[in-house]
């Protein structure tokens, strides 16, 4: 079922959440009995958990699921916070508090859960390898495929747009989303994003961490999510440093891909890296950069990390003077990097196919 599970044997809790879905213009199914919910549990598209219930779903071993939200018309006790955290509920609604908090939650909750776009993550061994021209050149691959948006993962890069040459182009900006809280309409934010091309665009504006107030993690998590519902392939451009920001855009990737030139310290500064990142480097794949000649082979880098390398990428001066020009790095879809984006996209593809 696409929509809102409600979980509650309160008939006032109901009543309001039944109100407040209507406002959203969203179906929400009532289910009364806590041991009966096994079946919707998986297939709704968001579980409201009311608090005169969650221990009791807590204590049915149903699997941890995203979106699920403990729903209350007063306080929970303690037993109760305990539980909302062993459903991994992922936040608190009190009502009548927080009204519109639930009404964003349960807005377009009802578009069909198949379509979620698969998201790559693109990274760097070292600085400067390259990582936001690949990123983009990936991004306007997959759109001359499908529907693709290409996510601006660093605050302090001076911002995608530049890159792409399209930093006057009307269209949302990071600074637009990052108070956001609850859910983002999904066609409603795609159609606002910048487009280059066929490919939307979601920028870090120059001024946006000066005049914006700090940034909100539920706001990045809230962009991702109208991200793939509304893309079937979803490009973030992750930065190397930490922080709020790129610690959530990782932990929403389902793919990575490492760019590492070929030479002994940016292997050395990748293998750091990856030792730093652990299990949420997510064994990425492999683009190895200006391989051979006086540089180390590509087998010598990926026998180095322990990774398989997908594809050898070249320097291409026209990338180069493309971006001097404030232009999208890829023209006519031919040269290296062109055919290393496909080949990262078809092992991602294969990849999707076997799960």
């Amino acid at each position: 079922m696409a929509g809102a599970l409600l979980v509650t044997a309160r008939d006032g809790l109901a009543a309001n959440v039944g109100r407040l879905a209507a406002l959203a213009g969203s179906r929400c199914e009532l289910q009364r009995d806590s041991s009966a919910v096994r079946g919707a549990w998986r297939q709704a598209a968001v579980v409201l958990a009311g608090a005169d219930v969650v221990v009791a779903l807590a204590a049915a071993g149903l699997p941890r699921r995203d979106r699920v939200v403990v729903v209350a018309d007063g306080e929970p006790d303690g037993r109760a916070w305990q539980a909302a955290l062993a459903l991994g509920a992922h936040r608190l609604i009190r009502l009548p508090a927080d009204e519109a908090e639930l009404v964003e939650e349960l807005r377009g909750c009802d578009r069909p859960l198949g379509t979620s776009g698969r998201v790559i993550g693109v990274f760097g061994g070292c600085g400067g390898a390259g990582t936001s021209t690949f990123s983009a050149a990936l991004a306007m691959t997959a759109a001359a495929r499908s529907s693709a948006v290409l996510i601006d993962g660093d605050p302090l890069g001076g911002g995608l747009d530049v890159l792409l040459g399209a930093e006057a182009s009307a269209g949302l900006r990071w600074g637009d989303v990052i108070t956001t809280r609850g859910r983002l309409d999904p066609d409603s934010f795609a159609g606002a994003l910048c487009r280059v091309g066929s490919t939307a665009v979601l920028a870090w504006g120059r001024s946006d961490l000066a005049t914006s107030p700090p940034i909100d993690p539920a706001a990045i998590d809230a962009v991702t999510e109208a991200a793939k519902r509304s893309f079937a392939t979803v490009v973030v451009d992750l930065p190397r440093c930490g922080g709020v920001v790129a610690e959530r855009l990782l932990d929403a990737v389902d793919e990575t891909v490492l760019i590492v030139p070929a030479e002994v310290r940016p292997v050395a500064a990748a293998c750091c890296l990856l030792a730093a990142l652990g299990d949420r480097a997510l064994s990425p794949r492999l683009v190895v950069r200006d391989a051979g000649g006086a540089n180390l082979p590509a087998g010598d880098v990926g026998a180095s990390l322990g990774l398989e390398v997908v594809a050898a990428l070249r320097t291409d001066p026209a990338v180069r003077q493309a971006a001097v020009r404030g232009e999208p790095p890829l023209r006519g879809g031919r040269g290296s990097l062109a055919s290393a984006c496909a080949a990262v996209l078809s092992a991602v593809g294969a990849a999707a196919v076997a799960a």
